[in-house]
């Protein structure tokens, strides 16, 4: 329980004034209390006296009328003046004795006037000694220990200047300097806190620190970016940046929990792939100690931009491919044509049944088809920008065939076509629509090393236009297909066959911008079918950004 020390001086004072009422009692009934009852003794003495000469005068009357009329000795009258006499001075002490009482009553009421007065001026004096010693300084203290305690150090204590100081003036001295420390450490923290802040804001990757209840204690600027975006949800515990819904540390189905893991298999760090909100995210954690406790630092880095930039380089490549082919094979090829073009029109313009007009003809065809190869590879690298216009799927789809047709023959494979209503038109990037044809179907041809069939059909209803891609190659282990989409994930166990694993992660990505859908059935050593769901142009074109 709190007790002012203001109480605790008044209670003293009041005890003070209690010790002093009670010495005064004593000294008042040692010196006038005996007086009063010597008084009393005295009174009581005479009362028995004069008691003493009623009961004689009695006497005297009953022997006075027994003589009536004789004559009272000399003797008896001698007598009663003695009594008188004796009454007399008897009364003059007692007189006496009354004036000495009221003298001494009135010495002690003088004597405790003076006492009170010197007691209050003492008390006074004391209670104003103690307000400017001990109570002003304590009150001073305490009014910097609250500000103190809501956070303000920049307050001190006016530390009073004299040749005589105290103990107060001492610890006011050690209590201004202590909080001179701790303002300095606190601006020194504050300044390593911004610092660290710039430091972590300047890398590309989210960073953010984990303790061991779970909680987000540090995060950069980064980070903050992939709640605005919507990559990750804001939230003070880890796990519920994945899932609003998650409210306990996720577990293994869903996610494997990097905290868990290194905690349980004592590992200094950990690198894993989530796909969160449907974006591949790469996440590298390890141990730290915070202030004794366990804890991560985690760096998550969106793959997706890895895959835009992968797909960029295949764009680039092509490109460069496509231009370093029309001028190497366009020009001659050219040439070649315009000089069998010449030796048609000069020595077979006139013959119509002519077998080597006929051979000519075929050679000038087949080297036209030649220069369309680079002329399609150029249409392929071209419209590197996002730009979105309405084309014919069917055509995109055999430009592309058209160029790995070289490599379907020369592999014994067996390619059927089979495309339902050829006229059919979707809205995006052509560009983007190739790519994805073009990895799917060398997919497929990776697949069949020693031949197989190779069925592309399309088909259409009433919202969407399907597309499949099937193979009769070594197809994918079930254990791998959750993973295909994933960056730099193989399901391939050779290293020669294996890839950078971004060519799904790229046909993935450009799915999801022409507003469509993937899905993939497997079974190992019967083949893969992979089938995208497209809608059709009056309604894609709406969504489609």
């Amino acid at each position: 329980m709190f007790f002012s020390l203001s109480k605790k001086i008044l209670l003293t004072i009041l005890a003070f004034l209690g010790l002093g009422a009670f010495l005064f009692i004593i000294f008042f009934d040692n010196a006038v209390g005996k007086k009063i009852r010597n008084e009393q003794s005295n009174l009581i003495t005479r009362n028995q006296y004069v008691i003493e000469l009623l009961n004689e005068n009695i006497s005297l009357r009953q022997k006075l009328g027994k003589l009536q009329s004789k004559t009272v000795s000399d003797a008896s009258i001698s007598q009663k003046k003695e009594e008188l006499n004796r009454e007399k001075k008897l009364n003059e002490e007692l007189t006496l004795s009354y004036d000495e009482s009221y003298a001494t009553i009135q010495e002690s009421l003088r004597i405790l006037s003076v006492s009170a007065a010197l007691t209050l001026l003492s008390l006074v004096i004391l209670w104003i000694l103690l307000k400017r010693w001990v109570i002003t300084p304590v009150d001073k203290l305490t009014e910097l220990s609250i500000d103190v305690a809501n956070g303000n150090f920049s307050k001190r204590l006016k530390i009073r200047k004299g040749r005589y100081t105290d103990e107060f003036n001492t610890l006011m001295q050690t209590i201004n300097f202590m909080l001179n420390n701790i303002e300095n450490n606190i601006n020194e923290i504050k300044e390593k806190e911004v610092f660290l802040q710039s430091l972590i804001d300047t890398l590309p990757d989210a960073i953010r620190v984990i303790d061991e209840n779970y909680n987000i204690v540090l995060y950069n600027k980064a980070y903050a970016e992939y709640v605005k975006k919507q990559y990750l949800y804001k939230s003070d515990k880890c796990y519920n940046a994945y899932s609003k819904e998650n409210q306990c540390p996720c577990s293994t189905s869903q996610y494997i929990c990097p905290l868990k893991e290194l905690k349980e298999k004592n590992k200094n760090n950990l690198k894993i792939i989530h796909s969160i909100n449907n974006r591949p995210l790469s996440i590298n954690s390890a141990r730290i100690h915070l202030n004794g406790q366990y804890g991560i630092v985690e760096s998550i880095r969106d793959l997706s931009d890895n895959v835009n930039y992968s797909h960029q380089q295949k764009i680039s490549s092509l490109g460069f491919l496509a231009t370093s082919l029309a001028h190497e094979m366009k020009n001659n090829l050219g040439a070649i044509n315009m000089i069998i073009d010449g030796i048609l029109q000069k020595y077979y313009s006139n013959t119509n049944n002519n077998e080597e007009k006929q051979y000519l003809e075929m050679i000038s065809g087949q080297i036209k088809d030649c220069i369309k190869v680079p002329e399609r590879l150029l249409k392929l690298s071209r419209n590197t920008e996002q730009v979105n216009t309405t084309f014919n799927i069917t055509s995109e789809i055999s430009d592309i065939l058209s160029l790995l047709d070289y490599e379907i023959k020369s592999k014994g494979i067996v390619l059927i076509k089979n495309f339902s209503n050829t006229k059919e038109k979707i809205y995006g990037n052509e560009t983007d629509f190739k790519m994805i044809i073009l990895n799917l179907v060398q997919n497929a041809i990776h697949a069949m090393p020693n031949g197989g069939n190779l069925e592309i059909k399309t088909n259409t209803n009433k919202e969407n236009i399907i597309i499949s891609i099937k193979d009769s190659g070594c197809g994918i282990p079930k254990s791998a297909i959750k993973h295909i989409f994933e960056p730099f994930f193989s399901a391939s166990t050779s290293d020669e066959k294996r890839g950078t694993g971004l060519g799904l992660a790229i046909v993935k990505d450009l799915v999801v911008k022409l507003n469509a859908q993937i899905n993939v059935n497997s079974q190992e050593n019967v083949g893969t079918c992979f089938e995208i769901t497209i809608p059709r142009h009056k309604t894609q074109k709406i969504l489609v950004k």
